[in-house]
């Protein structure tokens, strides 16, 4: 027959098996307390990284985009959205066989647009507009804003903080 431990015991008569109570509590204790200070100590050092990194966030390049290609879409706002840390504009525009796409279009900061003369109220979900952009490399359906022209002729340009002019070749 097998050895289980039955026929061990502790002097409090308990299987060698069973752990005592009061060193389950103790082992308790300790494991939150030592929880509890690496959990402060990793919230420091997310804290830690994260405002030290935030400048890294705060702006991204305009790489993904070819400044060297303006495009011209006309369409009408399906959605202007007036938020840091980029307003976006969502255009839906009819393509040559009678279907639409809908396009994102990356503007500045709202600050910077409020310098150019644009406000959250600049455009209208249904009005119809022309703007010129920079389209992606990879050909998706998103731009950078340079321009808008509204219905009543009015036009809006990015202003400061658009994208630096392409570099001479």
């Amino acid at each position: 027959m097998p050895n289980y431990g039955s026929e061990r015991r502790h002097a409090t008569g308990r299987d060698a098996t069973w752990p005592d109570p009061q060193e389950v509590r103790k082992a308790d204790a300790m494991s939150v307390h030592w929880l509890a200070r690496i959990s402060g100590a990793l919230a420091t050092l997310a804290l830690v990284s994260t405002v030290a990194t935030f400048p890294a966030w705060a702006h991204h390049s305009a790489a993904p985009f070819d400044l060297t290609k303006d495009i011209t879409l006309r369409g009408t706002v399906e959605r202007w959205q007036w938020a840091n840390p980029h307003a976006w504009l969502y255009l839906r525009v009819a393509k040559a066989d009678g279907t639409t796409e809908v396009w994102g279009l990356e503007a500045g900061s709202t600050n910077v647009l409020a310098h150019s003369g644009w406000t959250a109220h600049s455009m209208r979900k249904g009005d119809t507009v022309t703007i010129t952009a920079h389209p992606l490399r990879n050909g998706g359906l998103v731009a950078l804003l340079s321009r808008v022209q509204l219905a009543n002729g009015r036009v809006l340009n990015q202003g400061a903080g658009g994208p630096p002019p392409p570099r001479a070749q």
